[in-house]
């Protein structure tokens, strides 16, 4: 493991003081580099990018959550803007479980708690069936666990109406534009009006663009592998799963399906958002994952009050 820390003089100038300071760093995972940042100290706080993005998203929640944990975001293999290992034939499903689990017990801290946005809450799913010592909580926003509504009622009909949004997405693609594929997907579960996505603040647009490169080959994976409530049922890990009020039909059935199935979950809903409640409402979200925190930490605060809806 690698780390590299700002400088006392770097953390002043960028407003800061040296604790506060965001540490970059790598780890060498089963012939990669993963890459990473993190601040604070005490239990980590992992959290895990969905699709169409990396680690940076998550920058601006380091700060809050370092103010009573270690925060840790790192980019899962072949997002971000780093060379890839190979031409794409790695990226799997599998390759990023693997890795999740490698980075965790790499970090030798013992359980961690995790957050995830979307395709990160399907990896993590599959880590918790293998691995569940690796992780002390979970919080999922939207956890992207397609297989878990093969069965469900409803689920062709919802499959159906996000298959609808994704056409020019895929002429973008059709037409070697991944950045503009990334824009226009982004637009699709975010429930954006097309066009619109590369408007958004920076540098989030940036972030989407540079992540652009890997959609034909998520597009191209194989299907996990299926998923049951009895499967889920076996996650006894303390789950928190946080679904957009706003968002379509797919992700909410798989959000309320998770919640449902696992074996100590529970679901609360963000008022006015879709899939992009973290990106949209961050402090929101980090109230909401500190309150969950706080549930596991501290006994005593098991019958604390969720924090009030919205």
């Amino acid at each position: 493991m690698k780390k590299v820390t700002f400088t006392t003089a770097a953390a002043i100038a960028m407003g800061l003081t040296a604790a506060q300071a965001i540490e970059t760093g790598t780890m060498q995972v089963d012939g990669a580099e993963l890459t990473y940042i993190e601040q604070g100290e005490g239990t980590p706080i992992v959290f895990v990018h969905g699709a169409i993005s990396d680690a940076r998203v998550w920058e601006g929640y380091a700060d809050r959550i370092a103010k009573e944990g270690r925060f840790v975001a790192y980019t899962q293999r072949y997002f971000g803007t780093a060379d890839w290992p190979d031409d794409g034939m790695g990226f799997t499903r599998g390759t990023h479980i693997a890795d999740l689990i490698a980075f965790i017990e790499g970090l030798g801290s013992g359980p961690v708690d995790l957050v995830t946005w979307s395709y990160s809450g399907e990896i993590a799913t599959y880590a918790a069936l293998q691995r569940p010592d690796l992780f002390r909580s979970m919080v999922h926003f939207e956890p992207d666990v397609d297989r878990l509504i093969d069965e469900v009622p409803g689920a062709d009909a919802a499959r159906s109406q996000f298959g609808a949004t994704v056409g020019p997405m895929i002429a973008a693609l059709e037409a070697g534009d991944t950045e503009s594929a990334a824009l226009r997907i982004i637009e699709s579960v975010f429930r954006m009006p097309e066009g619109s996505a590369g408007e958004e603040p920076e540098p989030f647009p940036t972030y989407w663009k540079e992540n652009g490169r890997t959609l034909p080959i998520y597009g191209g994976m194989a299907p996990g592998a299926p998923l049951t409530c009895d499967d889920l049922a076996q996650i006894n890990v303390p789950t928190l799963v946080v679904q957009g009020t706003d968002t379509l039909v797919q992700w909410a059935m798989m959000s309320e399906q998770v919640a449902k199935c696992s074996g100590n979950a529970m679901l609360v809903r963000m008022d006015g958002v879709t899939h992009d409640g973290p990106y949209k409402r961050p402090d929101r979200f980090m109230d909401l994952i500190m309150w969950f925190r706080s549930l596991n930490y501290e006994p005593s605060a098991g019958g604390a009050d969720e924090p009030d809806a919205g």
